[in-house]
This record gives C-alpha cells, sequence and structure tokens, in this order.
C-alpha cells in the first residue's frame, strides 16, 4: 500500500516507510530484496497536538527502491525520552514523519532553535508512504496475492505459503533428527559448541523467518547450555525415517539454487543467542 503526500515547499525525497515491527531490521529491502545500507537524515517529525521537532536519525535505505525505512521503536524511545523531561503532557502522543530537511538548517537550529513558521519552506516531503505487511515474509499488497494463489512473488526465494504448510508439518512431527552442515558446524564450533560432524541434533520447533532467514529450526542441543541456536533449515542435514524427509529436501533443494541465482550471494542465517 502506498499514499501520497505533499507535504513541504521543497522537493520531496525519498519513499518512506515507518517500521512497526521490533524484530525487523531489514538489511535486505521489503520490495526488491536487494541489500540496504544506512543514511542518516534529519527526519521532520510533527506530534500531536503541536510539537513539531528534528531528528538527526540513521535509517535503512535501498537506493534501488529510493526507500527510507525509520524503525518505530526508536523513534518511540527518543520522543519519550525527550518529553518526559520537556513536555510529559505529549507522551505517548499520535506523531507524523512529515519528510526530511537539509543538513544544514537542521545544524543551525541547535543552537537557535527555528520558528514553526519556516517549517514548511524548509521541508522535503515524501514521495510517498509505504507500508509492507509481514505474511511469512515482507510483501506488497500485488506479491500478497499472488502467494494467496499458490504463486511465487516476485524477487523472492521462498513462496511463503508452502513454506508456512511445512512448518507445520514439521511441528506436528517434532522432533526431527538433523546434523550440522558445514558452515554450521564451524559456527558453532568458534562459539564454543564440541558437536562432531556426526552428531545427531533435533529440531525442537520451527517457524518461518521471511525470505531472509527461510524456514527456522530451533536445533539447541541438551544440556546446561547459556545459548539458543536457531538456524535454517538449509544449514542441515536431514537423516532418519522422519515422514518429512523428501519434502525438506525438497525444499532445501530448491531454494541453495534460487539463493546461488541471487547477484550477491548470501547465507541463510545462524542466530546464536542468549536464553
Amino acid at each position: 500500500m502506498t499514499k501520497k503526500t505533499q507535504l513541504g515547499n521543497l522537493s520531496p525525497l525519498y519513499n518512506f516507510f515507518l517500521n512497526p515491527y521490533s524484530d525487523a531490521r531489514f538489511s535486505r529491502c521489503p520490495q526488491c530484496e536487494g541489500k540496504t545500507g544506512q543514511k542518516k537524515v534529519p527526519l521532520v517529525i510533527h506530534v500531536d497536538p503541536h510539537y513539531p521537532l528534528m531528528l538527526n536519525h540513521t535509517c535503512r535505505y535501498c537506493a534501488k527502491c529510493d526507500l527510507l525505512i525509520a524503525h518505530k521503536n526508536e523513534i518511540d524511545g527518543y520522543l519519550a525520552q525527550m518529553f518526559s523531561q520537556r513536555a510529559p503532557e505529549a507522551l505517548g502522543n499520535d506523531y507524523l514523519v512529515l519528510g526530511t530537511a537539509e543538513k544544514d538548517y537542521w545544524w543551525a537550529g541547535l543552537d537557535n532553535p527555528h520558528p514553526p513558521s519556516e517549517l514548511l519552506d524548509n521541508l522535503h516531503g515524501f514521495k510517498e508512504y509505504r507500508n509492507f505487511e509481514r505474511v511469512g515474509g515482507w510483501m506488497t499488497d500485488e506479491d500478497y496475492k499472488k502467494a494467496l494463489q499458490g504463486k511465487s512473488p516476485s524477487g523472492s526465494i521462498d513462496n511463503p505459503r508452502n513454506s508456512e504448510k511445512l512448518v507445520e508439518k514439521m511441528k506436528a512431527n517434532l522432533p526431527i533428527s538433523v546434523r550440522a552442515g558445514k558452515d554450521l558446524l564451524k559456527m558453532l564450533r568458534k562459539q564454543g559448541f564440541p558437536i562432531s560432524d556426526r552428531q545427531t541434533l533435533s529440531i525442537k520447533d520451527a517457524f518461518y523467518g521471511g525470505d531472509e532467514m527461510g524456514i527456522a529450526c530451533d536445533i539447541t542441543p541438551p544440556g546446561k547450555h547459556k545459548q539458543v541456536i536457531v538456524c535454517s533449515l538449509t544449514q542441515l542435514e536431514i537423516f532418519g525415517t522422519s515422514a518429512l524427509l523428501d519434502e525438506m529436501r525438497a525444499y532445501q533443494e530448491v531454494r541453495k539454487k534460487k539463493l546461488a541465482q541471487l547477484p550477491d550471494s548470501v547465507l541463510d542465517d545462524i542466530t546464536i543467542r542468549r536464553k
């Protein structure tokens, strides 16, 4: 979904997405799946009812889509800290990111705050406000319709609908016996897990982590470990007599082929985090 904007008297810059998902950092663009970089820009924010402010904020940025992504939880935290000291009555009020300002204008306002009457004359509104929904992976409305029809969204690695179905089957058949693949094995040994290449592990839980991770599996070894290990299904060697063995291997084969075709080769995620 997109929404046009005509705010500001300067030329509009960027398509903008205010990311409401605190667990998604968008190292890849939700629109084209390309890698994003970082861009620090002065965001102009209006907090209801009458609190305009500028925040020099580091966002994710996709040059191909000219898409600027700000994380809502980070902005919420900044506003809460600022208003708790300056204007407690505004804490928790709705706000709108209006656009961006020039760096020189932001710098000048640090020493001598600009009057609100100057705001529109120094504001680059956004070209469009963008919205992306989390449906397995990240999709535009058009791609979501394709997924509901059982088709792969444009530029995607996985078919989210089919991946979610496989996840549900896996959950009904847990635990599933696996071994660590070469890349996972190296990572685990670096982290202090003394695991051999023939050691049997178990998938204890599974979920779909979107295109970036694919089907994610919790394979934390038994014992008093202080860390949880979650990795992509493609990092595992499946064996034994699981009723899903053929289906899981087919998923791995298709995903690996698609990953190999990407212009920038990516490695499926391995996440090791403390409990």
